[in-house]
């Protein structure tokens, strides 16, 4: 019995400390697991070299945020961010992607700053002819032309 006691106990303090520690936690242990248990999301840019796919992933790499690695061609990318919960709106913002399904297999871009007047500067692969970075600023009164996709804090790089 006294075994008994001693060992109920003993999980009592344990399972009471793992809730303190989780509650000690911006976004609990669980999550801080998960984090430090798998790999970068964008360690690795499965996305073809040479197209503007490939160049955005960088971008967003390099602001220590996240956009997946399966979305596929451009034209894809709106439907297939808002599927995996990102904000995908007409709102241009500094850091986030622009997106269109012209051409024959869409396009993204990487906005670059969002100026006073509304215009916005974007930085780009491939508009032209592959592996040519490029930029442009695209006016207030074509706003509404584009999706934007925000894209995610990526916890692995902020940590």
């Amino acid at each position: 019995m006294k075994k008994l006691i001693i060992t109920l106990f003993t999980i009592l303090l344990a399972v009471g400390g793992i809730f303190y520690i989780n509650s000690q936690t911006e976004d609990g242990l669980l999550e801080e697991l998960r984090i430090l248990l798998t790999p970068d999301p964008m360690e690795i840019n499965t996305y073809d070299e040479g197209e503007c796919t490939y160049y955005v992933f960088d971008k967003i790499a390099a602001d220590n945020m996240m956009i997946e690695r399966s979305w596929s061609d451009a034209e894809h990318w709106a439907e297939r961010a808002k599927a995996d919960d990102y904000t995908v709106n007409h709102s241009p913002k500094q850091g986030a992607l622009i997106q269109t399904d012209r051409g024959d297999i869409g396009h993204v871009a990487y906005i670059e700053m969002v100026h006073d007047d509304g215009s916005f500067t974007v930085s780009e692969m491939n508009l032209n002819k592959p592996y040519e970075i490029t930029e442009r600023t695209i006016s207030q009164e074509n706003i509404e032309d584009y999706y934007y996709i925000h894209p995610k804090v990526n916890k692995h790089r902020t940590s």
